[in-house]
C-alpha cells in the first residue's frame, strides 16, 4: 500500500515500533535534558542540576545500547568476538557514556554527544518523520503541503551534509582539549577521580586509531605546543626545564598511543 493511501495512525505505528525510533528518542532525550542542565551549570549550581545531567547521559546510553544490538545481533562468547565487540566505536561511546552517567557533572562530556544526538535526530526526523506525517501524494498529483515539507528536507539534508565534517573536526578537539582537560584539572583539583584521566587516555587512543579528525587534532596540538616551547622554534622565555619536561611527557603519551589496538575485522554501522 503506498504510503499516502495509508492513514496517519497507521504510519506511526510502523514508525514507533522499530528499535531506530527508540535510538532517536535516546538522542532527543539528551538535548532535551542536556538544555535543562545547562542553566545549573551556567551559574555553578552543578549539584542542583545533577539530575538532568545523569538522565542526558542515560538518553545516550538508550540510543548507544540500540546501534550497539544492531551491530551485534549474534552475541558469541569467544575472545576474538570480546575483542571485535570493544574496538567498535560505538561500544567505546556507550562505555563512556556509562561512565559519564555515574560521574561528577561537567560540561565538556556533553558537547560530544550532543552534536552527535543533534545530526542523527535532524537527519531521523528527515529520513523518517516528515515523510510519517506528510506522505507523498499519489502519481500524478500536487500538494503544496508536502511541496512546502520536501523543501525544509531539502534544506535539512543540505545543511546536515556541509557542516557534518566541521562538527566532527570540532568534536574531536573538544574530546582532546576539553574533555581530557577538564579531567586532568578536576583530578588536581580532586573534584573528580584520579582514574578519570586514565580511563579517558585509553578512550582516546582508540579515537586516535579510528579517527582521521582525532589525529588531526593530535597533529596540530602538538604542532602548536612543538613551536611554543622546543627550541629552536620555542618561546626563549620558556625556561630549558620545562622543554625537557615537555618531551618527555610527549614522548611518554607517543608510546601509550601507539600500543597496538586491534581494528575491527567488519565495518560497523557508527552512530555518529
Amino acid at each position: 500500500m503506498p504510503a499516502a493511501a495509508s492513514t496517519l495512525s497507521d504510519r506511526l505505528q510502523a514508525l514507533v515500533k522499530g528499535p531506530q525510533f527508540i535510538w532517536w528518542l535516546g538522542h532527543v532525550t539528551m538535548l532535551v535534558c542536556t538544555s535543562l542542565y545547562l542553566p545549573y551549570w551556567a551559574t555553578f549550581n552543578y549539584k542542583a542540576g545533577a539530575h538532568w545531567y545523569a538522565r542526558a547521559f542515560f538518553g545516550a546510553l538508550v540510543s548507544y545500547s540500540v546501534v550497539v544490538y544492531k551491530s551485534f545481533p549474534n552475541v558469541s562468547f569467544t575472545a576474538q568476538f570480546a575483542q571485535t565487540l570493544f574496538s567498535e566505536e560505538n561500544v567505546q561511546y556507550l562505555l563512556m557514556a556509562f561512565f559519564w552517567w555515574r560521574s561528577t557533572p561537567m560540561l565538556a562530556p556533553l558537547i560530544p554527544y550532543v552534536i552527535f544526538a543533534f545530526f542523527n535526530s535532524l537527519n531521523y526526523t528527515r529520513t523518517n518523520i516528515l515523510p510519517a506525517l506528510f506522505p507523498a501524494p499519489p502519481t500524478g498529483t500536487t500538494d503544496a503541503t508536502h511541496a512546502q515539507v520536501a523543501a525544509i528536507s531539502r534544506k535539512i539534508q543540505v545543511w546536515t551534509e556541509k557542516n557534518h565534517a566541521t562538527a566532527m573536526a570540532f568534536v574531536a578537539y573538544v574530546e582532546v582539549i576539553g574533555v581530557m582537560g577538564s579531567l586532568v584539572i578536576g583530578a588536581i583539583t580532586f573534584q573528580s577521580s584520579f582514574l578519570s584521566p586514565i580511563i579517558y587516555a585509553n578512550f582516546l587512543r582508540f579515537r586516535y586509531f579510528f579517527s582521521l579528525h582525532t589525529r588531526s587534532a593530535f597533529a596540530l596540538i602538538r604542532a602548536r605546543l612543538d613551536n611554543l616551547i622546543v627550541p629552536p622554534g620555542g618561546n626563549a622565555k620558556v625556561p630549558p626545564v620545562v622543554a625537557t619536561v615537555y618531551t618527555t611527557v610527549r614522548g611518554a603519551i607517543t608510546r601509550f598511543g601507539q600500543a597496538a589496538v586491534q581494528q575491527p575485522t567488519a565495518g560497523n554501522p557508527r552512530a555518529q
